[in-house]
């Protein structure tokens, strides 16, 4: 049963030799596109809940957040927090809301390239599978 493993890694490189060019073009290096779409759902979050919800370890997150705060994209603010304790969220600049939306664009692009010649129930089929799939793997 080795093909999933091969089949998974084919997938994610089509996936990312399609979506790669295009995030260069927005001026984003690996990692970026990602930290934009879950910090859009997550603003305001400290850098180590943002490492987490992106699978990297912190000091990746540092790294990238350097980055994108010189690109404009990011910022981060001091806010309370409960117990009188003091940290930094991180927020996205209107640069960054623009180059988020530009993300999504690309993705729901590749995502619609995907799942050409798939019924509406193949889709949610193949999404609750793999999800199961990952789920798994979290788990064991």
């Amino acid at each position: 049963m080795g093909f999933f493993h091969v089949l998974l890694i084919k997938t994610y490189a089509a996936h990312k030799k399609r979506s790669r060019d295009a995030f260069y073009n927005l001026g984003l290096t690996a990692g970026q596109p990602r930290v934009l779409t879950i910090l859009s759902n997550m603003e305001g979050c400290q850098q180590k809940e943002l490492a987490e919800a992106c699978s990297v370890e912190p000091p990746t997150m540092t790294v990238l957040l350097k980055n994108m705060e010189q690109k404009g994209l990011v910022y981060r603010e001091k806010k309370q927090l409960p117990g009188g304790f003091r940290a930094y969220g991180i927020f996205l600049t209107e640069e960054g809301k623009k180059a988020t939306a530009d993300v999504y664009e690309i993705v729901n692009e590749a995502e619609e390239v995907a799942f050409q010649g798939f019924s509406e129930e193949e889709k949610e089929t193949f999404v609750n599978l793999f999800s199961r799939v990952k789920e798994n793997l979290e788990e064991a």
